[in-house]
């Protein structure tokens, strides 16, 4: 499978030591500077069983970044810088500069897209609180899930001077913020009817829609914050690492590291039921954020059978919900031999993945068995019956497009959106003919009454 290397080109500019002249303005003496300086992940292409689509410039765009900045040990926000503009915020143009003594530790964190009140929420939060999952969850439908304008995140830690052991450069510092995209971009060229049973083949087939299925509405956009020794990462943003077999993965795509990340709102592995609400208003949070939120929407876990369930309200619908009206969708004809079996698709999704740790499968033995995890699910008429059909997207990759060349229907969909149910073959086998059994009666006596006085003919 192909691997995709990753290049960052660091903006960061040297500066000199601690002892150069400041001018008018000094902060004054044995003070040191630090600059803050940004630059942009590019959205990186996994491969999954498909190839690059086309560029997704579009969803570069930042119009509104926040910087939360901390120092020392201080638990409390230092400083709140606001960076907006509509048409996009140019990063390489933004310096911000902090002077303190030799030794101070700062930490900058940096949500990009940021919904307004969302930012003023996270300003009042502490450090400690940031980091938390309830209180540092960002409701994503409260203005945080937009066309073409992801929330991203970094985060840098420095300390001033050359007290720091791992320091390897005296005095000024310059902090560089990567900003990660936290979710994921589908793109899919096409579907193809290739069933294995020529009835269906022969049958009229219509594909109705592509739904994502139980997907996020809430973001934990940092674990912890980064100790200045730490390797600039997307760690602290996607939360931790850790290693799972390839068959495992979505389409078994191949990491260069051989580690996925979880995702920073990785507490949903388990003991989060993502069947309940959350809300902020014990944190602080007021007005519309002070409200009960759905972990998920389009959820769709233990419902009937023929029930689907799309309650994503706004852009989050529009993301992760595609129809096909009327003829558009059919790849099988029962009337039209030179139907085409191909439906071009051409379109794209967008997903905020969950860390949810399941070790069920999408296909159970029994109603029960089923879980919650991220859903692609291809909704399918066969001779006016709908069927679905599916796909568990395990360990979905942040800051990640995903391009899917096509989707082939092999067999008979499910009754149920969210699972397959699990069926078993039964063999019969040879048939043979057994031999005779051959018993043998003594006597029979016939025509008289026994002594509990029974007719015996």
């Amino acid at each position: 499978m192909k691997k995709i290397l990753y290049i960052a080109a660091l903006a960061a500019t040297m500066l000199t030591a601690c002892n150069k002249e400041w001018g008018p303005d000094a902060p004054g003496k044995g003070q040191c500077e630090i600059s803050l300086r940004f630059q942009q992940a590019p959205l990186t292409a996994f491969q999954t069983k498909a190839d690059a689509i086309g560029p997704a410039t579009e969803d570069d765009v930042i119009d509104r970044l926040d910087v939360f900045v901390y120092k020392g040990t201080d638990t409390l926000l230092f400083d709140h810088k606001v960076y907006t503009n509509a048409s996009g915020v140019d990063l390489s143009s933004i310096e911000t500069k902090y002077y303190d003594v030799h030794g101070t530790y700062f930490y900058f964190f940096a949500l990009a897209n940021l919904d307004s009140a969302t930012a003023a929420y996270f300003a009042q939060l502490s450090k400690n609180q940031v980091q938390t999952y309830y209180g540092g969850l960002i409701p994503l439908e409260a203005g945080n899930f937009r066309a073409h304008r992801p929330i991203m995140g970094g985060v840098a830690s420095v300390q001033l001077g050359n007290y720091s052991y791992y320091s390897t450069q005296p005095g000024d510092k310059t902090a560089t913020i990567t900003l990660y995209r936290y979710l994921a971009r589908f793109e899919i060229e096409k579907i193809t009817a290739d069933f294995d049973s020529a009835d269906l083949m022969n049958s009229d087939v219509i594909v109705k829609g592509i739904i994502w299925t139980n997907v996020a509405n809430a973001l934990r956009p940092l674990q912890y914050f980064p100790s200045p020794n730490t390797v600039e990462s997307g760690g602290p943003v996607f939360g931790s690492r850790s290693t799972y077999f390839p068959e495992q993965e979505f389409g078994n795509l191949e990491y260069e590291s051989g580690y996925r990340y979880y995702q920073a709102n990785e507490n949903h592995h388990g003991w989060v039921s993502l069947q309940e609400n959350y809300n902020l208003a014990q944190y602080g949070a007021t007005g519309a954020l002070a409200a009960d939120f759905p972990y998920i929407y389009n959820n769709n876990y233990r419902l009937s059978e023929g029930v689907l369930n799309v309650d994503a309200p706004g852009y989050m619908c529009d993301a992760t919900t595609h129809y096909f009206t009327g003829e558009t969708g059919r790849v099988c004809s029962s009337t039209n031999p030179s139907q085409s079996h191909i439906l071009n698709v051409n379109r794209e999704f967008y997903i905020y993945p969950i860390g949810r740790n399941s070790y069920g499968t999408y296909m159970c033995t029994n109603f029960e068995g089923q879980d919650d995890t991220i859903k692609m699910v291809i909704v399918v008429e066969i001779n006016g019956t709908t069927y679905y059909y599916p796909y568990r997207t395990m360990y979905v990759q942040p800051n990640s497009r995903y391009l899917v060349h096509n989707i082939t229907l092999k067999g008979l969909g499910s009754t149920y959106s969210n699972f397959y149910l699990k069926k078993y073959s039964a063999t019969m086998a040879p048939m043979s003919v057994g031999e005779w059994q051959e018993l043998e009666v003594d006597n029979i006596n016939l025509g008289y009454k026994d002594y509990g006085g029974t007719e015996i003919y």
